[in-house]
């Protein structure tokens, strides 16, 4: 039965209604993660955790709180524990550039962020930065670690309480003046909203919602809000990717899905691939919710052609700014039946809400007349944070029918049709939708007219086939060299990727009215524009990468693309990718996983990977293919640094050593990389020679060694303690300095490495950067201990249970000794002084024993490690100059 208690409307707030929740379904599972369960009660401790650490930082009413998190049960727990000392919380996408996050802390004034700890070493001190003070950062990982959930510490928070009118969430969307706004979303405005979303979409405890969406969107509201109101469960989706072709129809099997709430272009995507492969829609299913952008009637066709069982299938429709939906319609027997529907209504609105259609002067339309479709209710945000011209333009207060009405004006064309649903007419401002975004061209146009060789510009949109992208028209003047990819590079610095267009129409200068205004009408058609490409264009060399880049150019809807152009950065998304997927599964009869997509993201790559998956019949192009393999292979080795292996002294020993040199350019720096030891180090081998191949590649020397004792290095492996592993890294250091003539070495320690590195005296290396580090010597022991007899015990590696040698103390993959394992269990990270953090977010388990021999690999890693190393480099630059 749906849970809404009686006094909800008049005066719950979320926190009010969460606590009801918690105390009737306290043993109920609320979340659903990758490999957990969380009951309310569970998710109900980590909210007072995290309402007492923001409360000891002196956050309470009125204080604005950024969530730089991502899809978890601690990123749901932590928007509860925010708004329960009657704070708000902001939204901070990790993936958007460092400058969009930035004028967002400023403009919030954000003193306290919450989130992962592998985001605050690369975004930490440049959102400060901007606020020109230091703040507090929040880390989940600790907030989760503790062992009970229920402990002193996660005590009710009585302290404070929100109100109605507190701020529920600030959230950012484009604004046209160049800079993102904050929507104000209040309790009351929040409270309504779930109340209407549960009763529209019969929401009960039974229901298992998917939440699929960034934390950025408000989808994210609607996904986690209104199911945990009504007591189901909140499924998280997965931050991997899936080896599955059909991604979103394997999470709804594997995690009994009731409910999803989709993207439009998404769905589209999805019924496409359901029906290109041949499946149905997932039986347990009773709940989908297409929203964002206008619905294709073709494609709601087959999706009754692929559906089995009832359902409740809905068209939603809503500005962030009247709480996620406002209107919803559900297609019933007589739309179901007419075949010759062109158009699908966007519905009534929801309970509660208000829905006007008003001409210019704000005089109510009737029936069949198009005007602005303005949105009433007590679920409208409070407005734009700082903006009071923005919120007095766009929220405005009428006289309808002898009564004031408050309402807020979507700039959205629409009529009323004689059944009583809005029928949606597109925009009539130069506002785009694009995806489920609503995009304001104003603020792209400021980030391109910033840029050295722009004169002015004016972006649009085109459409082919129903699809949307981005075209960007440049003034440059004349006899200047300003290219796609020069403006595409320019513009990722600053803006997210939804955001950079994907054509760009270079022109001397714009053709103007009488009125000095950009003379729209009369701009090139956009396929006259360019695309951003690889700097070495390189044609399709066979038939199965001509196919490949006819259907890129088809879906991504660019002229011209070359086999290495990288599908993200010529504007592609993960819904291109399930697009791609759809038409390889059509044509091609190729069921590529999802995860091998994003794996080889360019035509060369891609078509090596359906050539292991199929017999391409191509005999006719062997020799080609052979011949473009060489080249892709010349073009990586063109790539790769110098590489010379080396011995150089430590003490007694003769260190093994590779150092990797920069081709074609001058040395910026200095990096030695530290590793850990045994197995970790076996696993870790390939990693740190693909990080050293970058960091060369960006102009570092770098060397990598072997401590004594270990791999091709002198000494008895039982003898290495860390002191001498501290000492072999000095050492290091001082050859690396004197074959290169640069003193400025920095050390990048991944492990057990790190934690040594982070022991050595401070000014020793310029810059310290640890990568997964161990924080405690004695746990690391007990780890390989622990394999180290599970090995021996498993029957994984022999055919029957071994018992290592009593007289010889081992550790998995060590020869160990009392010293050894004294000097390595008093190593503590927490007593060390600060330096640069880098936590990885890929899957390297280092403590699951069934990949403790499988080698890994961390790009994300890789770059956040390129970016601290590069950007101290800049900083000790502009401090010299000073």
């Amino acid at each position: 039965m749906t849970s809404i208690p009686e006094t909800a409307c008049d005066r719950t707030t979320v926190i009010d209604w969460w606590r009801q929740q918690c105390d009737q379904c306290s043993d109920r599972v609320a979340v659903v993660t990758e490999d957990q369960s969380w009951t309310y009660q569970d998710i109900d401790h980590l909210v007072n955790r995290f309402a007492n650490q923001l409360h000891q930082l002196g956050c309470g009413k009125g204080s604005h709180v950024g969530l730089c998190v991502d899809r978890s049960a601690e990123a749901i727990a932590a928007m509860l524990g925010v708004m329960k000392i009657g704070a708000a919380f902001v939204p901070l996408d990790p993936e958007y550039p460092t400058d969009r996050l930035a004028s967002m802390v400023e403009d919030a004034e954000i003193d306290v962020i919450i989130g992962h700890s592998r985001y605050e070493t690369e975004l930490g001190t440049p959102l400060w930065d901007a606020r020109s003070s230091t703040g507090s950062w929040i880390d989940c990982e600790s907030v989760m670690s503790g062992e009970n959930l229920a402990s002193e510490t996660t005590r009710e928070f009585l302290k404070t309480s929100p109100s109605e009118a507190d701020l529920a969430y600030l959230m950012y969307t484009s604004g046209s003046t160049g800079r993102p706004k904050g929507v104000e979303i209040s309790h009351r405005a929040l409270v309504a909203y779930c109340i209407a979303d549960i009763e529209c979409y019969k929401l009960t405890a039974d229901d298992r919602t998917l939440q699929f969406s960034t934390l950025c969107f408000d989808i994210a509201i609607e996904e986690i809000f209104p199911p945990l109101l009504s007591g189901g469960a909140v499924v998280i989706r997965p931050r991997g990717r899936s080896e599955h072709r059909n991604e979103l129809s394997s999470l709804i099997k594997r995690f009994d899905i009731t409910a999803v709430h989709l993207a439009t272009a998404y769905w589209h995507s999805w019924v496409d691939l359901m029906v290109a492969a041949g499946d149905r829609v997932p039986a347990s299913l009773r709940l989908v919710i297409a929203t964002g952008e206008k619905v294709s009637v073709a494609h709601y066709r087959r999706w009754q052609s692929i559906a089995d069982h009832e359902m409740l299938w809905c068209n939603a429709y809503g500005p962030t700014e009247a709480t996620v939906t406002a209107t919803v319609y559900v297609p019933d027997q007589a739309f179901n039946q007419d075949n010759s529907a062109g158009n699908m209504p966007i519905g009534k609105p929801l309970p509660g809400y208000s829905a006007f259609i008003l001409d210019k002067d704000f005089n109510v339309l009737t029936a069949g007349e198009t005007g602005e479709l303005c949105i009433g209710g007590p679920a409208l945000a409070c407005g734009y944070h700082k903006r009071p011209e923005l919120t007095q333009q766009a929220f405005i207060n009428v006289q309808i029918d002898g009564r004031e009405e408050r309402l807020y004006r979507t700039g959205d064309l629409a009529r009323w049709l004689p059944d009583g649903n809005i029928d949606f007419g597109g925009r009539f401002d130069h506002q785009i939708k694009l995806g489920s975004y609503r995009i304001e061209p104003g603020e792209i146009e400021v980030v391109i007219d910033e840029i050295e060789g722009v004169n002015e510009s004016l972006v649009s949109y085109d459409e082919v086939d129903g699809k949307k992208f981005l075209v960007a028209y440049v003034s440059v003047g004349s006899g200047k060299d300003v290219s796609a990819t020069y403006l595409a590079n320019s513009l990722r610095q600053t803006l997210p990727a939804y955001m950079i267009p994907a054509r760009y129409v270079m022109m001397e200068s714009f053709p103007k009215t009488i009125n000095g205004k950009i003379d729209r009408d009369s701009l090139p058609s956009p396929d006259q524009g360019d695309v951003p490409h690889d700097a070495n264009h390189v044609p399709p060399r066979d038939s199965l990468e001509q196919r490949l880049a006819d259907l890129w150019k088809e879906v991504l809807h660019l002229p011209e693309i070359g086999v290495h152009d990288d599908f993200f950065l010529l504007g592609g998304s993960s819904l291109l990718v399930t697009q791609v997927i759809t038409r390889l599964t059509t044509d091609l009869s190729v069921d590529l996983p999802v995860r091998d997509f994003f794996a080889n993201p360019t035509i060369a790559t891609s078509a090596r990977q359906i050539r292991k998956l199929i017999s391409f019949d191509d005999d006719a192009n062997a020799e080609a293919n052979l011949s473009s393999e060489l080249e892709d292979a010349m073009r990586i080795r063109a790539r790769l640094p110098e590489v010379s292996p080396t011995f150089f002294p430590s003490g007694d020993y003769e260190l093994f050593s590779v150092h990797y040199r920069p081709v074609n350019a001058q040395p910026i720096g200095a990096v030695v990389l530290a590793p850990s030891i045994g197995h970790e180090y076996t696993r870790a081998y390939r990693n740190l020679q693909q990080l050293a191949v970058q960091l060369c590649q960006v102009g570092f020397e770098v060397l990598r060694f072997d401590y004594a004792g270990t791999g091709n290095s002198d000494g008895d492996c039982s003898e290495l303690n860390a002191k001498l592993m501290e000492q072999n890294l000095i050492d290091a250091r001082d050859f690396l300095a004197k074959q290169t003539g640069i003193n400025h070495v920095a050390v990048v320690g991944l492990r057990l490495g790190a934690t040594v590195a982070s022991q050595v005296s401070p000014g020793t290396f310029s810059q310290t950067v640890l990568w997964d580090p161990v924080e405690s010597g004695e746990e690391f022991l007990d780890l390989v201990d622990q394999f180290h007899d599970q090995e021996l015990q498993g029957l994984t590696r022999y055919n029957q249970v071994r018992v290592g040698d009593p007289g010889i103390d081992q550790a998995y993959g060590y020869r160990m000794s009392e010293a050894k394992r004294s000097s390595i269990a008093a190593l503590d990270l927490r007593h060390c002084v600060e330096h640069d953090l880098v936590s990885t977010d890929d899957e390297i388990f280092w403590e699951d024993s069934r990949y403790n021999e499988a080698a890994f690999s961390s790009p994300s890693s890789f770059a956040a490690i390129e970016r601290l190393l590069v950007s101290d480099l800049e900083n000790r630059k502009d401090g010299a100059s000073r």
